[in-house]
């Protein structure tokens, strides 16, 4: 198998490293998806049960990459995953803060199987090699994107560093959040103590899809506040993930819920990136 790509645009290089950054955050591993036309970063669930992405990450290589040609064993299938420390990542990538003319990426074998980054800076070249272990076909379908159809309600999320900085006050109050949103466009995060209830309100936003039906479709009726509200209650922690991770310009993000169940908070780049994070729900 084989990979090789040319990375020279400056705006590539920084947002690859903001991704890089970012994914660090999320867990100390990931897997890399490497396919024809898109590189996909897979963070999994750490919960001791099946494997399930937290984290789905979905880069086109004609953004970032000049040149990028992927090419397995089995032309059949065309696809490489790749499991390695995010962390060596981020610190390899940290390189591209400065001035950096081009970035090498390939796969190469140095006595064990290894991602290489070669980055040519103005005075000298740079190069970091990052273990990483081929997953083989037979645990493919444990890194497979989730697949929701059924969202009772998809809503524009507002300006993300306001919502953090509410988010990182809640978070000291309680392990859990309760996420919620309704037709009229309001957003609604809450915790609940046996001290307290605090709620923060987002009106306003542009509601993408609502379901008229999502209370008839819950298991739940009481979670929700009216027949108009859909909500689920998810790690807050894990919400801050998402909110802490990319910091991308241009970037819109929607907050997605399937009541009672999961919430699924995606962001996108058009032609350049879209990150979605699955948090399920919890038992309150």
């Amino acid at each position: 198998m084989k990979f090789r790509a040319l990375m020279v645009e400056s705006v590539a290089m920084r947002d690859f490293l903001n991704i890089s950054l970012s994914l660090a955050k999320f867990s100390k591993t990931c897997v890399l998806r490497l396919t024809k036309k898109k590189l996909y970063f897979i963070v999994s669930q750490e919960d001791g049960g099946p494997r399930t992405p937290l984290v789905w990450c979905e880069l086109p290589s004609s953004f970032y990459f000049k040149e990028y040609n992927v090419s397995e064993l089995s032309e059949t299938h065309g696809e490489i995953y790749l499991e390695f420390s995010t962390i060596l990542l981020s610190r390899s990538c940290s390189v591209l803060k400065q001035e950096v003319k081009s970035v090498k990426m390939k796969l190469t074998n140095k006595e064990n199987p290894c991602l290489t980054l070669e980055m040519e800076l103005l005075a000298l070249q740079c190069v970091h090699d990052i273990p990483v272990e081929i997953i083989s076909r037979k645990h493919w379908s444990d890194y497979e994107e989730p697949v929701f159809s059924d969202f009772h309600v998809s809503i524009q999320m507002p300006y993300l560093k306001s919502l953090k900085n509410i988010v990182e006050q809640m978070k000291h109050l309680s392990q859990i959040l309760t996420v919620r949103a309704n037709k009229s466009g309001e957003l609604t995060l809450e915790i609940q103590t046996t001290t307290v209830n605090l709620k923060a309100h987002f009106p306003d936003l542009s509601v993408k899809s609502f379901a008229v039906n999502a209370l008839l479709l819950s298991s739940n009726k009481d979670e929700a506040t009216g027949a108009d509200t859909v909500s689920a209650a998810v790690d807050i922690k894990k919400f801050l993930m998402f909110l802490s991770g990319m910091q991308l310009n241009n970037c819109t993000a929607v907050c997605n819920i399937v009541q009672g169940k999961i919430v699924k908070l995606s962001m996108e780049q058009p032609g350049a990136l879209l990150m979605q994070i699955f948090l399920s729900q919890l038992s309150i």
